[in-house]
């Protein structure tokens, strides 16, 4: 036999699959279950047989939708079909493996219904796409993922049950899933078929009713639409006001349905999730799974450790990328920034022929981002050879960085302000969530697309003039030829010194200023004037446009400036209190850079050098924008854009009561956030034990690189990175980096760990820290000189130094644990070194 009868079963998950047990249990318990029967596990491994095919084979699911029946078990499936029917207009097919809503798995989801089933022809496709969804893609690697024992079978089975044609649908949790109070069962109803709460199509009523009192809390949802059974499949159509604007369920079915969902919560004798219909006043239970301990404990900590370092690879040559990215980096973050990193460093090298983007991994050691270098063969000194195709490109690499992103990036951006503004379901979040993971991809692989060339066209110059000049120290000289070139860092910095010359022209704004030291007041004070107010006005137009940066730049972890306008009232407050004037110091820059390059050109006596060399810089002076520009538009701005619309995601979650905070979804994995929204797993555990590790990582300074590389392989790698070990020649008071901007001063220290600690700088301190990133900048305008233990020249913190003309040494390795606040140093930014004149009394 292929089919039984539900009251005709044993209560065996082998005979029907595990939502078949269910179904199978509570008809045999009295309780209102829609007729139907079970097309046995059995069934499908006999199809499977018939027709000599094997659960390893490719595009098996394709092959079993395109098979024929077996002529008995089509005779006795459809004889099934066809008697269950002539109690019900039609039936619903239902896939139910052995695996699914059992203990420490769930497969919800992960397969296939089809409603509405009318005709012998739809049936039997039906039960054939069902069995089919056991080998989808999606499902395999859910499997995987459980790491299900299987038997070399597979064991599906398909339910087949009379469709209730539910006037009123819903879904059930005896125990609040927000609260966790057992006393407590939650409640959500919609009207028509339940897929309209189970795909998230709907803001459904919700009821949280007290067990034993009976009292009834409400909360009344949009119900936007409803499903319902058409001539073919089903359709959805829109709810009317009237019925929106009201509860869809009453005081008596609520307390008829807590009756019954203790019936079920004692039968299975732990807590019980269950999907339910009404139809012409009569309630129906149609599906009931356990909520045991297990389903609930913390996700499996091997997901994500495709991206950690194992401990066998720890002796493999790994360099840090805390120079560009400091960590630690959130879970979720590293699922988005690790597999398009790989696929855009991948590409590119291939594309520009740059073997030092052509990297064997990149992975997690304490949090940190690690890559493994994949070196070339190629002697040290082997110069690349680059397509001349590549010329082609260098009059034109702003102009095409800015096609770029009008074309990929800012349709995207759009896409994404749209979905923040709008109400998500579940279905939407699902959809949205991959559409941003794909995009990261694109992002990426566009991202060293544009930043390639430019650094080639730098490096191309670079060589010329070590050549020339046969000193390599005047590689700096180069880069002081590239300062004074608008971009918008300086952009946004220009802005909020106008912000702040505003409020100092203004005796009311600069009032309000003084008189609140604290943001939250100050704020407040705004709004109570109509200068205030436009003030305010202004900030927001600002915040729209360059507010899109998180406090942590590369990651999601952190407000933006667009959610915490806070952040920019203490810019604005430094350059009130400071007065520092952005378009006359631009404008010494920019005299400054041509008098560097001028006074370099006389000097030049060989002619031919002298038009190459001008063709050359003319190009990337063009393009000297394209360093912070491609950083505010793609690195800043993708992580800001994208934390916001994540934090719907979050909201959501928190609403479903699969998450306790909607920021708590940046300790999951790429896949933890989807079984989140598609199951009741519960993530508190792994997430509490993710934020200590996190806190942990913030305080631990990685290493510049692991392994027990050569010299030969340091010093390739440290050409391109700068130096990844500390200075030999570094004596108890001098220490030792990259010189990075010119200039000599002296002054004090004060070290500064991160964004919080910036209010503790002042006017002419010497900045030491590990590394910055843009939302550093502010510092830089009152800083005398800037000194960092990673980066190289073309650093972020190297750039910014030569805009604002200070000092700067970095890559030194340690300046951050050996200097203190207080110490009196000189920085020596021509020759890359750091004097220590007297240090401050240690603690």
């Amino acid at each position: 036999m292929y089919s039984v009868l539900f009251h005709a079963a044993e209560e065996s998950a082998s005979l029907a699959g595990a939502k078949g047990l269910n179904l199978i249990k509570l008809n045999n318990h009295g309780l209102p279950v829609p007729d139907g029967f079970i097309i046995k596990t059995n069934s499908f491994s006999s199809f499977l047989s018939y027709h000599n095919l094997h659960p390893t084979e490719q595009n098996l699911a394709d092959k079993i939708k395109e098979a024929s029946f077996p002529s008995q078990m089509e005779a006795e499936l459809l004889s099934s079909f066809q008697s269950l029917r002539k109690t019900y207009p039609s039936v619903a097919v239902r896939s139910s493996s052995v695996a699914e809503d059992l203990e420490g798995a769930s497969f919800a989801g992960q397969y296939e219904t089809y409603l509405n089933i009318k005709t012998d022809e739809e049936f039997l496709q039906a039960v054939k796409e069902c069995w089919s969804s056991y080998f989808g893609v999606r499902v395999t690697e859910y499997k995987e993922e459980m790491d299900e024992n299987e038997e070399e079978m597979p064991l599906m089975a398909v339910v087949v049950q009379g469709l209730i044609h539910s006037d009123v649908s819903g879904v059930i949790f005896s125990e609040n899933p927000i609260t966790g109070k057992t006393n407590e069962m939650m409640l959500t109803a919609s009207y028509g078929l339940g897929e309209a709460i189970v795909s998230g199509l709907v803001t459904p009523d919700t009821f949280v009713i007290d067990k034993e009192t009976l009292s009834i809390e409400k909360s009344l949802g949009t119900k936007e639409l409803q499903i319902l059974p058409y001539q073919e499949g089903v359709i959805e159509q829109a709810v009317t006001e009237e019925m929106a604007g009201q509860f869809c369920l009453n005081d008596d079915q609520l307390v008829e349905i807590t009756h019954i969902t203790k019936q079920v919560e004692a039968l299975y004798g732990h807590s019980v999730d269950i999907e339910f219909g009404i139809a012409n006043g009569t309630f129906y239970l149609l599906q009931a799974r356990p909520i045991t301990a297990a389903l609930s404990k913390a996700a499996d900590e091997t997901v994500g450790a495709s991206f950690q370092m194992q401990p066998d690879e720890l002796q493999d040559f790994w360099i840090s990328m805390d120079d560009h990215m400091p960590g630690p980096t959130s879970p979720l973050f590293s699922s988005l920034i690790i597999p398009a990193l790989k696929s855009g460093m991948k590409k590119n090298g291939e594309k520009y022929q740059v073997p030092d983007l052509n990297i064997k991994d990149i992975k997690l050691y304490r949090g940190h981002l690690y890559s493994s270098p994949s070196l070339p063969e190629a002697s040290a000194e082997a110069v690349p050879v680059f397509d001349e195709s590549l010329f082609e490109l260098f009059p034109h690499l702003s102009e095409r960085m800015y096609e770029i992103l009008e074309k990929n990036f800012f349709p995207f951006y759009e896409k994404l302000d749209l979905k923040i503004k709008e109400p998500m379901t579940i279905e939407e979040a699902i959809i949205g969530f991959e559409e941003l993971k794909a995009f990261y991809i694109q992002a990426y692989d566009d991202h060293f697309d544009i930043v390639i060339p430019q650094v080639i066209l730098s490096a191309m110059i670079e060589d010329m003039l070590v050549t020339y000049t046969g000193d390599q120290s005047q590689v700096i000289l180069l880069h002081e030829m590239m300062i004074g070139v608008m971009n918008k860092s300086l952009e946004t910095d220009k802005k909020l010194s106008d912000f702040a010359k505003s409020v100092l022209q203004d005796k009311e704004l600069y009032q309000a200023f003084i008189n609140n030291e604290k943001n939250s007041e100050l704020l407040d004070a705004l709004t109570q004037s109509e200068k205030g107010r436009h003030f305010i006005s202004t900030l927001e137009e600002f915040l729209q446009v360059y507010g899109w940066r998180s406090v942590k730049s590369h990651d999601l972890t952190e407000e933006t400036w667009v959610e915490n306008p806070e952040f920019i009232l203490d810019i604005i407050r430094s350059n009130i209190q400071h007065q520092s004037d952005f378009d006359e110091e631009f404008a010494q820059a920019v005299i400054k850079r041509q008098e560097t390059y001028e006074h370099f050109m006389s000097q030049v006596k060989d002619e031919a050098f002298k038009t190459k060399f001008e063709t050359l810089y003319q190009f990337a002076l063009q393009a000297a924008n394209i360093r912070d520009d491609h950083h505010f538009y793609i690195d800043a701005m993708l992580d800001a854009k994208a934390r916001v619309y994540l934090l719907k995601i979050g909201e959501l979650l928190v609403q479903k009561g699969t998450l306790p905070h909607q920021e708590d979804l940046w300790y999951l994995y790429d896949e933890e956030v989807h079984t989140a929204l598609t199951t009741s797993t519960s993530f508190d555990t792994v997430i509490a034990q993710r934020k200590i590790d996190m806190k942990e990582n913030e305080a631990i300074q990685p290493p510049a690189y692991m392994g027990t590389p050569t010299e030969a392989e340091l010093q390739q790698v440290e050409r391109t990175l700068g130096s990844l070990r500390e200075n030999e020649n570094n004596t108890s008071d001098m220490i030792y980096g990259i010189g990075a901007s010119s200039g000599i001063v002296s002054g004090r220290v004060k070290v500064i760990t991160c964004a919080e600690e910036f209010s503790q700088f002042q006017k002419d301190d010497i900045l030491v820290c590990k590394t910055t990133t843009p939302l550093w900048t502010s510092l830089f305008r009152d800083a005398k000189a800037v000194v960092t233990d990673a980066g190289g020249i073309l650093s972020h913190s190297a750039i910014i130094a030569r805009e604002y003309m200070m000092p700067a040494v970095l890559g030194t390795r340690i300046a951050t644990e050996t200097l203190q606040s207080g110490d009196l140093v000189t920085v020596d930014g021509s020759n890359g070194r750091i004097q220590i004149l007297k240090q401050h009394a240690r603690v």
